[in-house]
């Protein structure tokens, strides 16, 4: 039995990821359970993985089990019980770094930005497993609102507001506190996506927003420059450029520009379907010992 532990069920994009990837893992023949505090399963993402007890997932572990985790403070209790690790790396913090220099912690990455961090940094050659999309932001055949702005405001929300200072007569959404499902729902029904979040790793809902065909403006990102291309399939610029850029794309002489931002979005999110990860997934799952069984 493979266990991923997780540090809540609470919406936060870290818990998507590592759901998607147990799923994936057990569509793939593998026996996975998601150990989650007080056993509680994610209500806010629809997904077929059991749920376990945490705690007693962690006491019942021994050095024939194997242990995925993604969050750095799980390393010291998961290690203590001798099980087999698997670090699902999802950041570069640098509180990882203990993880990563250990040699019998198998590594996994989902973009390229952590893989070169842990080879460039540690030496170590990881495995790349990808990361993806869930269908429903794919093609929802909802019009979009020309004015409507998504945005996510746990990280940037005074950077939003001066956006929308800037452009009074859009209409801004905070998208929060949402199902998966629902968050899909905003984002096809709106235009633009603000992505407000400076340094963040990967950024996976700007990703969701250009498959739902939201034109992106970002600020400047870590991982997500791995698909935002600045110029082809949205606009990157530093966060105090932001509310001039969307004002300027939001202009209604500005249609063709956005609809060609669009297209390339939609392009590439292509490219980050779920069954595109999961073919990933199965072509390297024979290199990775811990989950052969």
């Amino acid at each position: 039995m493979i266990r991923y532990f997780l540090p809540s069920a609470g919406i936060y994009g870290g818990v998507k990821v590592g759901y998607q990837l147990a799923e994936m893992l057990r569509e793939l023949g593998r026996r996975v359970v998601v150990a989650s505090p007080d056993g509680e399963a994610a209500q806010w993402i629809r997904c077929a993985v059991p749920v376990v007890d945490r705690d007693e997932a962690l006491s019942g572990l021994g050095p024939s089990d194997v242990a995925i985790f993604s969050l750095p403070h799980d390393y010291t209790p998961l290690a203590g019980t001798g099980a087999q690790l698997v670090f699902h790396c999802q950041g570069t913090d640098p509180r990882i770094d203990p993880i990563l220099r250990d040699p019998e912690v198998t590594i996994l990455t989902g973009w390229a930005q952590a893989t070169e961090y842990v080879r460039e940094g540690f030496g170590r050659e990881p495995i790349e497993i990808g990361i993806s999309i869930s269908d429903v932001f794919y093609g929802g055949g909802i019009v979009s609102k020309e004015d409507r702005v998504g945005y996510m405001p746990r990280r940037g929300r005074s950077l939003a507001r001066r956006c929308e200072r800037r452009s009074r007569r859009l209409e801004f959404v905070p998208i929060e506190g949402r199902t998966e499902g629902e968050v899909a729902d905003a984002l096809a029904r709106a235009s633009f996506f603000l992505a407000t979040a400076e340094g963040e790793w990967f950024g996976l809902p700007a990703l969701e927003a250009m498959a739902a065909g939201c034109v992106v403006v970002s600020a400047p990102v870590l991982g997500g420059l791995e698909y935002l291309r600045s110029g082809e399939n949205s606009v990157v610029a530093p966060s105090e450029a932001l509310p001039d850029v969307l004002a300027e794309l939001a202009r209604p002489g500005a249609r063709d520009e956005r609809d060609r931002l669009r297209r390339g979005a939609l392009a590439t999110a292509g490219r980050y379907r779920r069954t595109c990860q999961r073919e990933r997934l199965r072509r390297v799952l024979p290199t990775i010992p811990e989950l052969i069984a």
